[in-house]
């Protein structure tokens, strides 16, 4: 048997061993690698008088990891003592799982408080990577999948994503030619942008930095192409701080199956930088992933461990949607949306603030200090829209987080705890410290978490995010075309900007009147009562995330991607775009901005404008890399 190896070097053969390709002169067999990254092929002995050349493909390129970080509630959890799940949210893109997904909620929308803080109890809670997997067009193995992470992560929100990354990050070539979304638009827009990543204008979908087009025969590409890209998830506690979430997502963690007692280990960055033999790797995350990654590098030395970040759909600081929950459960534009809403994250206040309360990852959701530039987002106006007291006039923190008044953020503190958990906690601690007490200290160190992630990025940052529906936009301001990619409508975009408490206020109270108001009376669904110079006032908020009409009231809700406001996603544009720079508020280390449209908040990735968004950024982050070719 003759033997030859072949360099694919631009053409990337899939991660596992690919079928056997033949001509009538050579037979080609696709090599991989094993885990640890070592190259092998598999290959069947032909008869002797089969003397056609044997050629076995060995794509030699270095790897570089690719590892996506999910949401808040895109991570399974389990109970590291019952082994019973804590969160496995439904999959609703298959039958049998959405049925059983169906029956999950149904049950949570009747659990009470105490059963809710129980079963969410952070310091029980551990990722559960034996979820399920769906590999799609990604050329590995379900346990290929597996042990790169993937089942730890919500499979109908991420992995259809994980497939598209291994499959295009890989195969940017074919036959010698571009290939893909690189080389060619979808001319429907549907499964993939207009037009392809070569070639086109960035601001075409939205960018705003420095960073031309890129082609074919460019050094931008070409430094795509010198590495081959192992794409991995990592899964994080996200009822703990996310300063914790970034620690593991760094180093690792293992989990210990209670009913087989087998320990699987979920792997970390700097573990899976060791085991593709290279110094630092690439992520890409999503919504609340983002502060994972920023905590990572603040905290815990991680911006030396990442080539670069992408951050998609990120609450970049906070969002008002979390302190309004706060006071009034869940919401929902439709019954659906309101019923899902209300069984997953708490059908009243009690029942969100019994998790929300003892859950730090979540509370640093919540609007941080730098929120819309510092402007109020806690505001009460009366009958005819006309502002009466607007908070926070110099520290969320102090007049609206810690304050217990009646506009505070819990002015029932007989809402914390319910189940006991934290006073357990502390009797075990022997801290001679209240329920209350332990909570705003709680609170004191989200803030001081938040604070420092002021304006700090990752020094080689790219960034995409929603801004309603999607309008077309071309880089030379010619006549928009009639064609574009798929849009949700603008209208099941929008979310809570600020949080307005609309009330029939008498003409001569003003702030110092409401503030020492007396509560009368709390529904716990947004409905507020209290005393104001002898008269009953009523308050109500916005409970439908429905933009106000032309010549309608303000109702605080504006344009975003359903969950998280412009407000907070257009922060990561501070000293890219010109009219959001400010003297002293750029957002250090972010290099480019993709200011888009059309996708709803759990599926950005899905969409044709962040995916040719992620594949650009993708290039250039890794034309930015130094390290040396193996």
């Amino acid at each position: 048997m003759s033997n030859s190896t072949s360099d694919t070097s631009r053409s990337a053969p899939d991660s596992n061993t690919a079928p056997s390709a033949d001509n009538d002169d050579v037979v080609r067999i696709a090599g991989g690698f094993d885990d640890d990254g070592t190259p092998y092929a598999r290959a069947v002995l032909t008869p002797n008088d089969d003397q056609r050349t044997k050629e076995i493909l060995i794509d030699h390129r270095p790897a570089i990891p690719v590892i996506f970080l999910p949401g808040v509630m895109g991570t399974l959890l389990s109970d590291k003592t019952t082994g019973k799940f804590v969160w496995y949210p439904p999959n609703m893109d298959a039958v049998g799982s959405a049925i059983s997904g169906i029956a999950s909620v149904i049950a949570g929308r009747f659990a009470s408080p105490a059963a809710r803080a129980k079963r969410f109890d952070p310091q029980n809670a551990v990722v559960d990577p034996t979820g399920p997997v769906m590999v799609g067009n990604s050329g590995l193995t379900e346990d290929e999948a597996r042990r790169r992470g993937w089942s730890t992560v919500h499979r109908w929100s991420y992995q259809p994503t994980l497939a598209w990354l291994e499959y295009t990050l890989n195969h940017p070539m074919l036959a010698g030619l571009p290939h893909g979304e690189w080389a060619q638009g979808d001319a429907e827009g549907a499964k993939a942008a207009l037009k392809a990543v070569l070639g086109t204008d960035p601001a075409d979908y939205g960018a705003y930095g420095s960073g031309g087009s890129i082609d074919a025969n460019s050094d931008v590409f070409k430094s795509l192409l010198r590495y081959r890209y192992t794409v991995y998830a990592i899964g994080y506690n996200w009822l703990q701080s996310n300063q914790k979430s970034g620690e593991d997502v760094l180093n690792g963690l293992d989990f210990k199956d209670q009913k087989t007692k087998k320990t699987t280990r979920i792997m970390g960055i700097r573990e899976i930088c060791r085991e593709n033999k290279t110094e630092k790797a690439i992520i890409i995350t999503h919504s609340m992933g983002g502060l994972v990654a920023r905590m990572a590098c603040q905290f815990s030395d991680g911006a030396k461990d990442m080539y670069g970040v992408i951050h998609g759909a990120q609450p970049a600081t906070g969002a008002p949607l979390f302190a309004k929950r706060f006071r009034t459960g869940a919401e929902g534009t439709t019954f659906k949306d309101r019923f899902a809403n209300k069984s997953l994250l708490g059908a009243d206040d009690a029942q969100f603030v019994a998790v929300a309360s003892n859950a730090e990852g979540p509370m640093e959701l919540a609007p941080m200090p730098d929120y819309y530039d510092g402007k109020p987002w806690w505001i009460f106006v009366d009958k005819n829209g006309k502002e009466r007291m607007a908070l926070p006039q110099q520290s969320a923190l102090d007049e609206i987080y810690l304050c217990d008044k009646w506009y505070g953020l819990l002015p029932d503190s007989s809402l914390l705890d319910p189940a006991g958990i934290v006073r357990e906690k502390l009797k075990k601690e022997n801290r001679n410290t209240s329920v209350h007490e332990n909570f705003q200290k709680t609170l004191l160190a989200v803030a001081h978490r938040q604070e420092l992630l002021r304006n700090n990025y990752h020094p080689n940052t790219y960034a995409m995010y929603g801004n309603g529906a999607l309008e077309p936009k071309t880089s030379d301001g010619s006549e928009k075309s009639s064609k574009l990619e798929f849009s949700h409508p603008g209208d099941k975009l929008t979310t809570w900007g600020t949080v307005i408490w609309q009330g029939d206020i008498p003409d001569g109270a003003g702030e110092d009147e409401l503030k020492t108001a007396q509560l009368i009376h709390d529904d716990h669904h947004g409905v507020l009562k209290i005393l104001v110079a002898g008269q009953t006032v009523t308050f109500t908020v916005q409970q439908k995330a429905i933009a106000p009409k032309g010549g309608e009231i303000d109702n605080g809700i504006v344009k975003g991607d359903g969950t998280v406001p412009i407000f907070s996603a257009e922060s990561q544009a501070r000293g890219v775009i010109p009219a959001l720079s400010m003297a002293s508020s750029k957002a250090e280390g972010v290099q480019m901005v993709f200011v888009q449209g059309g996708y709803e908040h759990q599926f950005c990735f899905a969409h044709p404008w962040s995916r040719w968004a992620t594949l650009y950024s993708m290039a250039k982050i890794a034309h930015s890399i130094k390290a040396k070719v193996q």
